[in-house]
This record gives structure tokens, C-alpha cells and sequence, in this order.
């Protein structure tokens, strides 16, 4: 038996004859879970590049909605590398006199964290 699962089950208590003295393992046992599902949790959170959604006769670019309706077109692992493309993508089309709505709605794009909960919720208003 795996010793985390030996620890977590009622055997060792069985085995030790509830020995008091061993529940710290116990209670450590738990704690290094809690902590690791908190790391894991942590290390999930990446960033999103995100561009406004159009209007609905798709001539006008809605910069004023909330984010939750923004479109993601790219899942990044940190800030830099989201805003690296983001600049990316600005540098090509920032030097055109006539910009296309595509290209305004690029313009418009932010980086925020996957785990903004603008991104969930109708209710945020918009920064």
C-alpha cells in the first residue's frame, strides 16, 4: 500500500492501536495536500489575449462591453508572453492610414489573466 494512502485510511490506526502520537502524520498528510492543490491551482492561471466583440451589422468595434463577451484568441503562459504577441500583431497594422474594423478590433485587444473574473461575469464593469 502507498504509504500517503496507507496514512489517510483508518489501517494505521487499526495497525498502531490508535496511537495518538502518530495523528501529526496524519494532520501533515493533509496539509501537503491542501498545498499542492493550492500550487497546482496557481500554476493553472495563465494569460489571455482578448479582442472586443463587433457590433452586430460587424462595422463598429464594442471596446465598452464587458469582457465576458470579448473574443480570446490566444492562451498564453505569463503576462510578457501575451503582450509579446500583442505588440506583435499592433506593430503590423499600426502604420495603416485606413484601418478596417478587424484591424480596429485588433488595436483594441488587452492581455488579462485567465483567472479575471471579468471574463465570467456580465456584472463587472469594464476597466
Amino acid at each position: 500500500m502507498h504509504f500517503e494512502t496507507w496514512f489517510t485510511s483508518a489501517d494505521w490506526r487499526r495497525q498502531l492501536g490508535d496511537n495518538h502520537a502518530f495523528c501529526f502524520a496524519e494532520q501533515l498528510a493533509k496539509q501537503t495536500r491542501m498545498k499542492l492543490r493550492l500550487l497546482a491551482g496557481l500554476t493553472l492561471v495563465g494569460w489571455c489575449l482578448i479582442m472586443p466583440p463587433l457590433s452586430q451589422d460587424r462595422q463598429q468595434v464594442e471596446q465598452n462591453a464587458p469582457l465576458s463577451r470579448w473574443d480570446t484568441v490566444g492562451n498564453y503562459l505569463t503576462s510578457t508572453g501575451c503582450k509579446d504577441e500583442l505588440a506583435k500583431l499592433t506593430t503590423v497594422i499600426s502604420g495603416n492610414i485606413n484601418l478596417s474594423v478587424i484591424q480596429r478590433r485588433v488595436l483594441a485587444g488587452k492581455c488579462v489573466a485567465a483567472d479575471d473574473p471579468r471574463l465570467h461575469a456580465d456584472n463587472f464593469e469594464m476597466y
